[in-house]
């Protein structure tokens, strides 16, 4: 995943969450809640 703001990576990873993995935008939305903190932590910067 790609973004140039965290808003944008996890827009882009919601984007493919959804097309790909299935996620609905309540299961996403119950996913990034639970584990925002986690997501965070495994973002790097280049």
């Amino acid at each position: 995943m790609y973004g140039n703001t965290e808003e944008e990576l996890l827009t882009n990873a919601k984007k493919h969450g959804m097309e790909v993995h299935g996620y609905t935008e309540e299961s996403w939305n119950e996913e990034v809640s639970k584990n925002l903190d986690h997501f965070r932590k495994l973002i790097k910067t280049s």
